[in-house]
């Protein structure tokens, strides 16, 4: 139920209260039992209609249909989580907006040799975190764009000495139809445990 219709039930019903109320009583006598009665009845009409429309919203988020709501994840995650399940990784959030991913990491979200990706970043600035798989039929190519997102974090992106290390430090491999890029202080050891996981596919 849109929010539009439900402020139009709640005005009729209590309207439909006042008038019979008004109608039932006259003068001045209990007039205040009848307007605390009224603001009752109005209330007791608002709270049905908002529990009719929270059950049609979580059966619309059920359903996926409210917008900004999916159920779907990214069929990446398992392979990005055996990555940071070894050594210290921060908090990482995934982006997805195909402006960002073609502004700051060179990537095409619409790029048709991507199958899949997943583009993982530490959201605080102070800490440069990066963790990119992308599921290819072109491992080639996918690798010259990581490798290309790669100088430009070594070039541009890397502000604090930290971040500096990370970035000369950081690979780009491929493994079975994936390519990847890790920019972490456990790089190496996330190559790995990705690899093994790939490979457990």
């Amino acid at each position: 139920m849109k929010p539009q219709n439900m402020k139009k039930i709640i005005a009729a019903a209590a309207a439909v209260v006042m008038c019979a109320m008004l109608a039932a009583c006259g003068g001045d006598s209990g007039s205040a039992g009848n307007a605390s009665t009224s603001a009752e009845t109005t209330s007791a009409a608002a709270d049905v209609s908002e529990t009719e429309a929270d059950t049609e919203t979580e059966a619309e988020v059920e359903n996926g249909t409210v917008e900004g709501v999916t159920d779907s994840a990214n069929p990446l995650q398992p392979l990005a989580d055996a990555a940071t399940s070894v050594g210290e990784w921060p908090a990482l959030m995934e982006v997805t907006d195909p402006q960002m991913l073609s502004d700051f990491f060179l990537l095409d979200a619409k790029n048709e040799n991507y199958r899949n990706m997943i583009v993982l970043q530490c959201p605080m600035s102070a800490t440069m975190t990066e963790l990119i798989i992308i599921e290819t039929s072109d491992t080639d190519a996918a690798v010259s764009d990581l490798e290309a997102r790669r100088q430009k974090a070594i070039e541009q992106d890397a502000f604090y000495p930290n971040d500096v290390d990370l970035a000369n430090a950081s690979i780009v491999g491929t493994e079975g139809d994936y390519a990847y890029f890790i920019l972490a202080w456990d790089a190496a050891e996330a190559e790995k445990a990705l690899a093994e996981a790939v490979k457990n596919l």
